[in-house]
């Protein structure tokens, strides 16, 4: 007997769909165990899937992850709200392949914080004052950033904030890192890269700074202020999201709904 759990977005239409999607696994066997799912539905849209898997992000190791989705086609959703019998039969009588995607790990040397996770980025923003930004990748010196501030994706979140900021769109399999500048400054006295950057999966940045103040650390859809922090360490994670796939949706048709 298969544990699930369900996560939606909280409107009707969502909360509707998971009743049913509740309903139709009980009637097939399944039980609903939401301390300990091995597999977790997430109703809604990107948003939601990213909500949940923060939600159990402790569970990781054991737990995968299915998207539906209750609007636009996000990345992370293989089913549509009119596809609930589809997707219960599927998970039911078929053995999914099985995406595994590391995850962003951040570290505050100097805060008491635990290190936190992110399955698309972690961006580095100040809309207060220009934000001067002292980068090092792999123990090497690479740049002083000014403006509004830095954004580190993986491929899963190519997609998402790195390509409003100009960044490259990533096909799945390559689990690169990229490091995009948000608002740059640049003329005669300050210069950066001024372009996005690939890097290597087992790349470690380090972003410092004399003062963060005015700045937040968003990571995925989460945030908190760094004004008293000096340091920002990011690397890949050991620590894997699992994403159970039932049907195989090419990655160039997942594109299309971004034109």
């Amino acid at each position: 007997m298969r544990r699930f759990a369900v996560i939606c977005r909280r409107d009707e239409q969502s909360f509707q769909l998971k009743r049913q999607l509740r309903e139709n696994l009980s009637g097939a066997g399944w039980m609903e165990d939401e301390q300990q799912p091995q597999t977790v539905f997430a109703i809604g849209g990107d948003g939601t899937f990213l909500f949940a898997v923060h939600h159990y992000l402790s569970r990781l190791e054991t737990t995968e992850f299915l998207g539906i989705h209750t609007g636009t086609l996000g990345f992370f959703c293989d089913y549509g709200r009119d596809e609930i019998d589809q997707c219960v039969a599927d998970v039911t009588g078929r053995t999914p392949q099985v995406e595994q995607a590391r995850l962003l790990e951040i570290e505050l040397p100097g805060s008491s914080r635990p290190p936190l996770f992110a399955v698309n980025e972690v961006r580095v923003e100040n809309v207060i004052k220009t934000q001067l930004i002292d980068i090092e990748i792999n123990g090497i010196t690479f740049e002083t950033f000014r403006g509004t501030g830095i954004c580190l994706c993986t491929q899963l979140g190519s997609t998402a904030y790195n390509r409003s900021l100009g960044g490259a769109v990533v096909e799945r399999g390559l689990p690169l890192l990229q490091l995009s500048e948000i608002t740059g400054i640049h003329h005669r006295a300050y210069r950066s890269l001024g372009s996005s950057l690939i890097l290597n999966p087992e790349s470690r940045i380090r972003l410092s700074s004399a003062s963060f103040e005015g700045a937040m650390l968003c990571y995925d859809h989460l945030y908190f202020h760094l004004d008293q922090e000096k340091e920002i360490r990011i690397r890949q994670s050991r620590q894997c999201l699992r994403i159970a796939h039932y049907r195989q949706i090419d990655y160039l048709h997942r594109l299309k709904i971004l034109f």
